[in-house]
């Protein structure tokens, strides 16, 4: 088994080395020299400390004044919220107890509609009884007044009939007093 790791290990140096040969082959290529790229490594990291020596210290100082300028606005834009959520709180109370307001209001109104549509059927009822009453009287009066002129129609008929009739069986001295008791018993009977 230590053969078999041995052996393993031995192929996978093999296998580094030649992937190292092919990378050299890659950079060669592209045309990147080692030296170079380690000279350029180095000026690097002498511009990267320069920077941070002398530029960094003016660009932290003004992130930090940034940081804190949103800091502060973020704590302004915090307590405009809690004064908007206080100002919306309000707001809902100030609806609510208009709402109320609104509500007994609307129901005051709704009762005195009601007392008034109580009143005007009151009058409505008392107005059409007292037509109904006149109606009635006027209906009355009419059909006596309808009553009298038939029964002084059917007298005036009758005594006609009676002077036709008469006239044959009695004389005229006989038919006057036929006549004369027939209108008395007619005026008795229409009274």
């Amino acid at each position: 088994m230590l053969i078999r790791e041995l052996v393993h290990i031995s192929r996978l140096t093999r296998e580094c080395i030649r992937r190292k040969k092919e990378i050299m082959e890659v950079l060669g290529k592209f045309g990147i020299n080692p030296i170079l790229l380690f000279a350029q490594i180095v000026n690097f990291l002498i511009i990267l400390y320069i920077v941070k020596r002398f530029a960094l210290k003016p660009i932290m100082a003004m992130l930090k004044n940034r940081e804190k300028t949103i800091r502060d606005g973020l704590k302004e834009a915090e307590e405009a919220r809690k004064l908007l959520a206080e100002t919306a709180e309000k707001e809902k109370q100030v609806l609510k107890k208009a709402q109320t307001e609104a509500r007994l209001l609307l129901d005051e109104t709704k009762k005195q509609a009601g007392d008034l549509l109580k009143q005007s059927e009151t009058r409505t009822k008392s107005q059409v009884d007292k037509m109904l009453v006149e109606a009635r009287q006027q209906i009355s009066f009419e059909t006596k007044e309808a009553e009298k002129r038939l029964a002084a129609h059917v007298s005036e008929l009758a005594i006609e009939f009676l002077e036709k009739s008469t006239s044959e069986l009695f004389d005229e001295e006989e038919q006057n007093l036929v006549m004369q008791k027939a209108v008395k018993n007619l005026k008795k009977k229409s009274n």
